[in-house]
């Protein structure tokens, strides 16, 4: 059974499918985003989504070597459980949820995963679970990126204005103008609503990549960071297609690393039966 570029999906695909893509899949990308508020402009379900559209895309594009999962929509999202709607995980569940994704697509056939995260939240724990899994579990290759820190960075530095960005900003409202533009509250485009006295020891401490538990209401009271009136569809095609583009090479690479076909390490520790 042949299957279609356009069905390298999983969501999509029927069982026959997805058994048949095992010749021809080299990578299987588990998306991971968050749902939680994007300020007044943008629908909670932003990281997620945007995670998930990117995957297919790349999945489209470089097809039949890919198979995007569904996304995993929820994250660690604390930080924003002061704004109505925001769902937020325990670190466990959240490592509990990525190890059985891996083990029921690894128990298919499948022995290599991407893990692509669009949540800022998420990092830490992705990290932690890429380590963990790819020593305990028999697998060929786990590792993890951010699908907003690929592609040229000058193309996300041309559209942002004098404010801090990262959440709800031009360039989180360029993704969602090119990807899901159903998500823009074109009425609520508006720039932060920022605390600028609390702003003025934040900045250094985040410049100064300090992890420290911020509640996002304390720093924007809107939600929202930048602003989302500098944003375009246009911007947000260049920057994902650039972020496709790093992708594809960053895949290239991997498939003549030594570590594409497993790890030396391998069962280092032995999964729990």
């Amino acid at each position: 059974m042949t299957v279609s570029p356009q069905t390298y999906t999983l969501g999509r695909m029927s069982w026959p499918e997805v058994a048949a893509a095992l010749e021809t899949v080299e990578l299987v990308l588990v998306p991971i985003g968050s749902t939680e508020q994007h300020g007044p402009n943008l629908g909670l379900g932003q990281d997620h989504l945007i995670a998930q559209a990117f995957c297919e895309r790349a999945a489209e594009r470089l097809s039949p070597r890919l198979l995007a999962l569904p996304a995993i929509p929820w994250g660690i999202s604390d930080h924003h459980m002061n704004f109505a709607g925001s769902m937020t995980l325990r670190p466990e569940t959240f490592l509990d949820l990525l190890e059985d994704v891996v083990l029921s697509m690894l128990h298919h056939g499948f022995r290599r995963f991407m893990i692509v995260n669009g949540h800022g939240g998420n990092q830490a724990l992705m990290s932690a679970a890429v380590q963990d899994l790819g020593f305990r579990l028999d697998i060929d290759f786990i590792g993890a990126t951010n699908h907003y820190t690929l592609g040229d960075p000058t193309l996300r530095q041309a559209i942002e204005g004098p404010t801090i960005t990262g959440h709800a900003c031009e360039i989180e409202t360029s993704h969602a103008y090119y990807l899901a533009p159903d998500l823009i509250r074109e009425a609520a485009l508006a720039p932060s609503d920022i605390d600028e006295v609390f702003l003025s020891f934040v900045k250094p401490l985040r410049d100064l990549e300090l992890d420290w538990p911020n509640a996002m209401n304390a720093t924007a009271r809107n939600g929202a960071l930048g602003d989302a009136r500098l944003a375009s569809r246009d911007a947000g095609s260049r920057i994902i297609e650039s972020a496709i583009e790093d992708f594809e090479k960053l895949l290239n690479v991997l498939r003549t690393s030594p570590r594409w076909d497993g790890p030396p390490h391998r069962n280092a520790r032995k999964a729990n039966p």
